[in-house]
């Protein structure tokens, strides 16, 4: 690798940290197979990849380099930016979608439930396979050099004969809770509309009656579970046989709805063969649920070893992991079964000024507990107090704001709160998550954004939001039996885990260099999560915390406000930056990949 980033980046200049980056990773290619990266955001970690990939097409002509992403909509992303490097430097791109994305000509519907989904040999004699776009999807991938995929397709799809001999993996932190795309989720409601197989049914009310009782949770024997499994598989295989053969000659003769229920249950049965198979390595457990606000009963098959279950698809070449909060470097390369010595880990500092992002913790703040209903009661009130002054503020000064709640409970509490401040509350119930926060950023619609869901992947630019309240830190549902089994088996999880998502939420206000605001935490328990795992927390999030009084809080707000006030009459281009807030998130992005984002910003002559 010797060419210089200037030479490869699409746009007028180079960031100093993507300088910085690239030529750390140039130095030291030979020596490590793989990177880990903290990169905030305004850093410019997709040109830094997108370099680095050019660079190494330009010295390996039949390479093959995958880009690997959580979401389909980071494919999306990707895909328009290496198109325009693709030009520049010469090399094909194409991108590989779930079924589910794709239409299919046969069924006039999603190709997730089409015919070759139940029976694969009917791909090769459909009568629509020359306009079939999931066909035509899967040509371009197999010929292009750059495939752009996410996770879920990486694992199980077939690329061809050619292994990709370098690998991107971007917003990297999900990897650790990987094993959860493997995870198996069975409701008894789901098992007697899909099969009407009164032996599965019965083993589903054994297990009630003699292991559940009256408890929320029990885990089933490994055993028990395995040839519950096994004979789960031979019953859907034997309906998925012949509803491919129902559809190959009368394909409206099937209820849409059900076909896609029985192909999410097939699909992932299928994809866990390898665990059922050596369920010891995979460390694979069964537990079952119940839940008594519904009234429904669940299985859920868990694999927790990480390592086992994905470390082989990291083998062979070059990987890179990028994020903003990497967290731990070395715990992450542990979990993914690789060896931490021949790793680099490289972390970067922000090229936003630290003052306009203050991540204040509340010196009034106390450790906080939901434990039992008195400490509940408690740290209800305690937060109610001390959020009062906050609502108040943005209502006064007509700014809108995100509350990031660790339930719906508290999620609940601070949309009362809010409402009684006289603020327009946009809130959801599980699942709608994306309604209200398509709603509050397309829409505008709303004073405060509260969810429990929202903790990352979302961008509230400029005055989209300017402050951020965390009442509580987000552990999770310590006595969920799953939770307990992974934390005994990585001990360092919990912390890692929860520190990560609270960067995360920091950053959902922190867009651009312009941009301004500040998160407030309420719960007393960052304190010690702080100091026991530091190598968690990334330079640049260390640099914002800082610990002072509500009054001091209030002030600071409101100085910060006032001087931007200031900022925007000086220099006449308030409304600029404003359109430029209220563009839609894909227009926004288009503009700072192509370099024109900056003249949004610029007074006029």
């Amino acid at each position: 690798m010797n060419s210089v980033i200037s030479d490869l980046i699409i746009h007028p200049s180079v960031r100093p940290q993507q300088q910085r980056t690239y030529i750390q990773i140039q130095e030291n290619w030979s020596r490590y197979s793989s990177f880990f990266c903290s990169l905030p955001t305004g850093s410019g970690k997709t040109d830094i990849a997108a370099c680095l990939l050019s660079n190494y097409l330009l010295t390996n002509s039949n390479g093959k380099i995958d880009i690997l992403v959580p979401y389909k909509m980071h494919q999306d992303f990707w895909y328009s930016v290496l198109q325009k490097y693709g030009r520049k430097h010469g090399f094909s791109v194409a991108l590989l979608k779930g079924r589910a994305a794709y239409y299919c000509p046969i069924i006039k519907s999603g190709a997730n439930i089409s015919p070759c989904a139940f029976d694969p040999p009917y791909a090769r004699t459909c009568r629509s396979r020359q306009r079939c776009p999931l066909l035509i999807a899967r040509r371009q991938i197999r010929k292009s050099q750059v495939r752009i995929l996410n996770w879920w397709v990486f694992k199980y799809v077939d690329l061809g004969e050619e292994k990709a001999t370098f690998r991107i993996f971007d917003e990297a932190h999900n990897l650790l809770n990987l094993e959860t795309l493997v995870r198996v989720e069975i409701s008894f409601s789901l098992l007697r509309s899909l099969t009407e197989d009164e032996k599965s049914l019965a083993v589903f009310r054994n297990w009630e009656k003699t292991l559940l009782k009256e408890k929320q949770f029990a885990e089933i024997d490994l055993q028990e579970g395995l040839d519950f499994l096994h004979m789960l598989k031979g019953v859907l295989a034997k309906k998925e046989l012949f509803i491919a053969k129902q559809m190959n000659t009368r394909p409206d003769s099937i209820s849409l709805d059900s076909l896609r229920e029985l192909k999410r249950v097939t699909e992932l049965i299928t994809a866990i063969s390898d665990l059922i198979e050596n369920p010891n390595s995979a460390d694979l457990a069964f537990f079952l649920q119940r839940d008594r606000s519904k009234g429904t009963l669940k299985l859920t098959v868990q694999p927790f070893d990480i390592a086992y279950i994905f470390s082989k698809l990291f083998r062979g070449g070059k990987n890179l992991f990028m994020s903003a909060t990497i967290g731990d470097g070395e715990y992450l390369a542990k979990l993914l079964g690789m060896d931490p010595k021949h790793c680099l880990y490289i972390k970067e500092s922000s090229a936003f000024d630290k003052n306009n992002h203050p991540f204040v913790l509340l010196k009034e703040a106390k450790n906080l507990s939901t434990a039992n209903s008195n400490k509940k009661k408690d740290t209800f009130e305690f937060i109610q107090k001390y959020a009062q002054p906050f609502m108040n503020l943005l209502y006064k000064n007509k700014q809108r704001g995100l509350i990031l709640a660790s339930s719906f409970e508290l999620a609940r509490l601070m949309e009362g709160l809010a409402r009684a401040n006289g603020l327009v509350v946009i809130t959801h119930t599980a699942g709608k998550s994306d309604t209200a926060v398509k709603s509050f950023i397309d829409a505008k619609k709303g004073d405060i954004l509260i969810t429990p869901s929202a903790w990352e992947g979302i961008s509230l630019d400029d005055d989209l939001a300017r402050l951020c309240l965390i009442p509580k830190v987000p552990f999770p549902m310590m006595f969920d039996p799953i939770v307990q089994r992974k934390v005994k088996k990585y001990p360092n999880f919990l912390e890692n885990d929860v520190l990560i998502t609270i960067q995360q939420a920091h950053g959902r206000i922190q867009r651009n260099p312009e941009d301004w605001g500040m998160t407030i935490f309420f719960d007393g328990n960052f304190r010690w999560l702080k100091n026991k795992r530091k190598s968690s927390l990334e330079p640049w999030f260390l640099d914002r915390i800082t610990e002072i009084t509500v009054q001091e809080t209030l002030h600071l707000f409101e100085n910060m406000l006032e001087t931007s006030n200031k900022s925007h009459k000086k220099r006449g281009s308030s409304q600029k930056r404003n359109n430029f807030s209220r563009m839609k998130k894909t227009d926004r992005d288009w503009l700072q990949t192509s370099g024109l984002a900056d003249l949004l910003s610029k007074p006029e002559e």
